[in-house]
């Protein structure tokens, strides 16, 4: 009998920007969420030909397609994919930040 360990994939940016930085446009990668089995983790994408790998910074390595694309399934029914947008504080509402100056003391040798 074999010990058979199943992909679990989390879809999200806040799941693939622990292990990736945000692509440009241009970039053939489309980053989906993260991908764990064990010890290996790291960022979900899919390539422009449709080939689905893992990314950690820059590196990026090949994923089983048939596997990845049932634990998406499986991702997908537990988790509808939202794009997570991360709030960002209104310009000039930020509050002034307090500064506060210590006088030291001054010992005289008498």
């Amino acid at each position: 009998m074999r010990n058979k360990v199943d992909w679990l994939v989390k879809l999200g940016e806040v799941e693939w920007s622990r292990f990736t930085y945000a692509r440009a446009e241009s970039d053939p990668l489309r980053l989906l969420g993260s991908v764990r089995r064990g010890a290996q983790l790291g960022a979900l994408a899919i390539t422009a030909d449709e080939r689905y790998v893992q990314v950690v910074g820059d590196f990026v390595s090949p994923l089983p397609n048939g596997e990845i694309s049932r634990a998406l399934a499986r991702a997908r029914k537990l988790q509808p994919y939202e794009p997570y947008v991360r709030p960002r504080p209104a310009a000039g509402t930020a509050p002034a930040p307090v500064v506060t100056v210590k006088r030291r003391r001054v010992f005289v040798a008498v």
